[in-house]
């Protein structure tokens, strides 16, 4: 699934990118990444999630190919519920 697409690195995810869990079903948006750039450490995505529109943090280790068009990530439908809420810093 979406193997046709090419990756991109963490800095280039496009803004409010589709978010999709690993059965392809979108579970929501890319709000912003996050990370520091200037030693180049991606440290998650901040996730809109659907249908509740509450903002999540996807940690990295979640995200298993980042594209021009969207996020793919390794979970499944019951652990979209589970991650923490973006407390902004």
């Amino acid at each position: 699934m979406f193997e046709d697409e090419t990756p991109v690195a963490w800095q280039a995810v496009p803004a409010h990118a589709p978010v999709v869990g690993a059965d392809g079903s979108e579970i929501g948006i890319a709000e912003s990444v996050l990370g520091d750039e200037e030693q180049d450490i991606f440290h998650g995505i901040v996730l809109r999630r659907s249908p509740d529109g509450e903002k999540v943090e996807l940690p990295a280790r979640r995200i298993k190919k980042m594209t021009s068009r969207r996020v793919i990530t390794d979970l499944g439908t019951g652990d979209v519920g589970s991650l923490p809420p973006y407390l902004a810093r």
